[in-house]
């Protein structure tokens, strides 16, 4: 018979474990993509027939073809594309999710493993992204080099290093 008692509690020493969150496995990047893909679709299924209603495609097309590249049209649509995203995702950011991340079981956190708050999501985070975007022509190449970045070594895009976060499993 054996020696070892079944009953007794764990000899493991567990002060070697940090608390901190700082040891939160990194979210994978196809995990990362799906979360975006899944915000991004739920914004244009709402965007995309209120934009069509209201004729601002056709006035958006005649613009760029006269050679006008930033209209007023393009930039309320932008404010509203921003305000949609945050009336559905408010409540959630103060957990560091949005939608996306929540169906994807990942969320925002600082580069420490503590929880982020949802003031330094959206200042640092997503705003100067968003209003890269609305730079004529060079601001889609800012967003594709930021998407991009996921690729190095630390799985972090341009937007996580101005935050100082880092997107992990929730």
């Amino acid at each position: 018979m054996s020696d070892t008692n079944p009953y007794a509690p764990p000899q493991s020493d567990v002060s070697a474990i940090p608390m901190d969150g700082s040891e939160q496995p990194l979210a994978q990047k196809r995990t990362r993509l799906f979360a975006q893909l899944i915000d991004g679709l739920i914004n244009a299924a709402i965007l995309f027939p209120l934009q069509y209603l209201t004729g601002a495609y056709h006035r958006i097309a005649t613009a760029a073809q006269a050679g006008q590249t930033l209209t007023m049209d393009a930039i309320v649509w932008a404010l509203i594309g921003v305000g949609v995203y945050l009336a559905l995702n408010w409540r959630l950011l103060t957990q560091g999710q949005t939608i996306g991340k929540r169906a994807m079981g990942i969320r925002i956190v600082s580069k420490d493993g503590t929880p982020t708050d949802r003031k330094n999501i959206l200042t640092k985070r997503l705003l100067p992204l968003w209003l890269a975007a609305q730079v004529p022509y060079i601001g889609m190449v800012i967003v594709l080099v930021d998407t991009l970045c996921i690729f190095r070594a630390g799985r972090n895009t341009l937007h996580d290093d101005l935050a100082n976060t880092k997107v992990v499993k929730a």
